[in-house]
């Protein structure tokens, strides 16, 4: 088989309040090439005797149920028969027959002590189910990383199982399997909770990818058991071999013997304490240590009982301990006050006090100057020796505050880089956790970790260009996270046509498609431009013979003429002919209200903001007459941006709200949350040969896609287009158009996923 697999079993030996099992099935094996390996991770915080029963029960109904399940007799047969199907109903039947048993024997055993991970390594595939506390940790390479760095990351963190979770009864143990691929060269540790409180993710991923499986587990063992601790470790290795080539690896060197680590214990300490001691250049210890040799301290020893106090002292909260030093405060202020305000009333008093001020300034500075010249007298008395003895000390005495000074400097230098560091490694573990996320189509749980990753990237400092790169770097696959979480899709759009170049004064508003052509409706112009995405050919048509004051809202009938609102009339280009004539409208309402106007089955459709309702027109000798109101109760529409129609009515509003109406009723609609939030589109658009919704957004400069339960499918993002007006989707030739300015543009639709 293409995996490794070990475990190790650590207990103090005393005082231990669990049981515990490590369980790996030995099947033969043709058993094991068809259905894998089983495992179980067993810990039971209490030391009853009917312990070892319900674990030897539990061990052996489940080997029973997975190994002889009548799926398993029909996968020799049919291999279409997944294993995770097999693996879940062995798990069913587990916690049926534990309560039944529990129930039999009379053992009262709550969930709440239990600790159990049951699984399967199958090929690549693994398979298992946790209870309680345990950890699955996945040690894997990064694919966006090209370093042979490896990587921790807690899937049980990920999946949402633990403790948190936990049920109520025994017949619910095993609710929930979580499934998924072990990368190639990828390894999974399943452990009890304690494991990765004692040893940090580097030393795991040190000891589980320098070693294979079995010399990890004993290398495990050889480093918990130098731990002084009264609790117990279990776990299980797990090494995929897939594609990988066997590599003879040398064993660690043997622990050091007590002696040596007593010794290197003692020269830590001695470092320990020259590191933290300032590095001023005259160090007593050390000159003292020419001379002599340490004494032992004559300090007396306290007791713990010489530091306690009979008297009992004054609560904080206590009125004399408050009052006290308020009427000390109001005391001071209020003779301050009164001697401020004698001396500015009284002019004899005010003028004392500035000529006292400077006499005592006068004589502060002769007293200054007069013990500075006896210094220099005493100085100069003093014999050659002494000079150069009390000049040393001096000197010493100002390197001495200097050394403070800088250590101080140093040691504030230091601990803001330490914090860098720690908040550093707790992005990268946090982003390390992402992609395993991903890996695993967690999303939600990703989500969560992007929002954290997004608080601690404001925690960064940018003092320096150092500081600046290390955000640069973490801020960028940050983005590249959030990209791929919310499924941006990044194009290049490429310009079919600029209307510029035929008409300097072209200001074109919206688009439509009609026989494999684009066309562009420009109102201040009255023309009508065509482009032939094919050849790029643009040419125009000029609607100067008509009465036009807008060109909105184009809509195609299955005759391929296309309708555009004009206030009062339709503006309709027969494409076939090249063709204008006019179609009046018989309608009361403001058309600045005027959400849309759509043409579906021969009938037209116009949604009216201020009168709350959608009304329906038939075309009849010319004319559209006779709206009727389509909706059957009035809606709120304020705030409508954009209509369309696939046999149900979609109708878009400007604060991203879409709603769907199905003969004349408001259905139960809603789009997916998308990230970032939809807050301010103006075109939709549906499909009406495919499940899709696509809904532009020019402020957040992206074209939205949504199926017809409104799923969030993907979203385009176009580089260099900045005033996005319209667009339009070709879903036969795979191609999305854009109006951008007066310049048209192409990208290719990607196959939805």
């Amino acid at each position: 088989m293409n995996y490794k697999i070990a475990q190790f079993v650590l207990t103090p030996g005393k005082n231990i309040q669990a049981t515990l099992e490590v369980y790996l099935a030995q099947p033969d094996a043709d058993k094991e090439a068809l259905a894998g390996k089983l495992f179980a991770l067993i810990e039971i915080e209490s030391i009853k005797a009917e312990n070892l029963k319900i674990i030897n029960f539990l061990v052996n109904t489940l080997n029973h149920n997975y190994y002889q399940n009548e799926k398993m007799i029909l996968r020799e047969r049919l291999s279409s028969i997944k294993i995770e199907h097999i693996f879940e109903s062995a798990l069913a039947k587990t916690n049926k027959k534990l309560a039944e048993f529990s129930q039999s024997e009379k053992i009262k055993l709550s969930p709440n002590a239990l600790n159990i991970t049951i699984g399967v390594i199958y090929n690549d595939s693994l398979h298992f189910a946790n209870l309680g506390k345990n950890k699955a940790l996945l040690v894997y390479k990064s694919k966006n990383d090209d370093s042979a760095k490896y990587k921790l990351a807690d899937i049980t963190e990920q999946t949402g199982s633990g403790e948190a979770k936990k049920p109520s009864g025994l017949a619910k143990l095993f609710s929930n399997v979580v499934s998924g691929s072990l990368p190639r060269g990828g390894y999974f540790v399943f452990a009890n909770e304690t494991f990765s409180e004692y040893l940090s993710s580097r030393q795991i991923i040190e000891i589980i990818t320098a070693l294979p499986p079995a010399g990890a587990a004993e290398q495990i063992k050889n480093t918990l058991s130098k731990i002084n601790a009264y609790v117990p470790f279990l776990g299980i290795i797990i090494k995929n071999t897939s594609g990988l080539e066997m590599q003879e690896i040398k064993a660690k060197q043997p622990p050091a013997s007590t002696s040596a680590s007593i010794s290197n214990l003692i020269s830590t300490e001695e470092k320990t304490e020259k590191l933290l001691a300032p590095s001023g250049l005259i160090n007593l210890e050390k000159w003292a240590s020419i001379f002599s040799k340490p004494a032992k301290s004559s300090s007396p020893v306290f007791s713990l009982k010489d530091k306690i106090f009979t008297k009992r002292k004054t609560g904080w909260l206590a009125l004399k301990k408050i009052f006290s030093p308020l009427k000390k405060s109001a005391w001071l202020l209020i003779s301050l006050l009164v001697i401020i305000f004698k001396t500015i009333t009284d002019r004899k008093a005010l003028a004392d006090f500035f000529s006292g001020a400077g006499q005592k300034i006068k004589n502060s500075f002769t007293a200054a100057g007069t013990a500075g010249l006896n210094l220099f007298l005493w100085y100069k008395r003093l014999g050659k020796i002494n000079k150069i003895l009390f000049s040393c000390l001096c000197l010493s005495l100002i390197f001495f505050s200097g050394s403070l000074a800088w250590q101080s400097l140093k040691n504030k230098t230091l601990e803001k880089q330490t914090a860098v560091s720690n908040l550093t490694s707790t992005i990268e573990q946090k982003q390390n956790q992402i992609d395993a996320s991903l890996l695993y189509s967690n999303e939600p749980g990703a989500g969560k970790l992007l929002d954290e990753v997004k608080g601690l990237l404001d925690q960064l400092p940018q003092k320096n260009q150092a500081q600046k790169d290390l955000f640069q770097a973490l801020a960028a696959k940050h983005q590249a996270q959030v990209e791929k979480i919310s499924h941006v899709i990044r194009a290049n759009p490429v310009e079919l046509s600029n209307f510029i170049n035929l008409n300097p004064q072209a200001n074109p508003v919206n688009l439509i498609l009609a026989k494999g052509k684009i066309y562009a409706a420009d109102t201040a112009q009255k023309t009508i431009y065509i482009i032939d995405p094919a050849s790029k050919s643009v040419t125009s048509m000029s609607l100067s013979g008509q009465s036009i004051s807008r060109l909105d809202f184009p809509s195609l009938d299955k005759n391929n003429n296309i309708y555009y609102f004009n206030a009062n009339n339709l503006i309709v280009l027969d494409i076939a002919a090249e063709k204008l004539s006019n179609l009046e409208i018989r309608y009361n309402g403001d058309p600045r209200k005027t959400i849309g106007l759509k043409q579906y089955n021969n009938r037209f459709y116009l949604a009216d903001a201020a009168s709350g309702q959608i009304y329906r027109f038939t075309k009849n000798a010319g004319q559209l007459a006779n709206p009727v109101a389509w909706l059957n109760a009035k809606e709120d529409l304020a705030g409508g941006a954009s209509l369309d129609i696939d046999g149900n009515i979609y109708l878009l509003k400007n604060n991203g709200q879409l709603s769907q109406y199905a003969k004349g009723k408001k259905l139960d609609f809603a789009l997916a949350a998308v990230e970032p939030a939809l807050s301010r589109p103006n075109k939709i658009m549906v499909s009406a040969e495919q499940n899709y919704i696509y809904i532009m957004e020019p402020a957040e400069n992206r074209l939205i896609v949504f199926d017809k339960g409104g799923k969030f499918i993907s979203q385009y993002k176009c580089g260099g287009l900045n005033n996005l007006l319209d667009f339009q989707i070709d879903e036969k030739n795979k191609k999305i158009y854009f109006l951008n300015n007066t310049s048209v543009y192409a990208i290719d639709l990607a196959d939805a996923k």
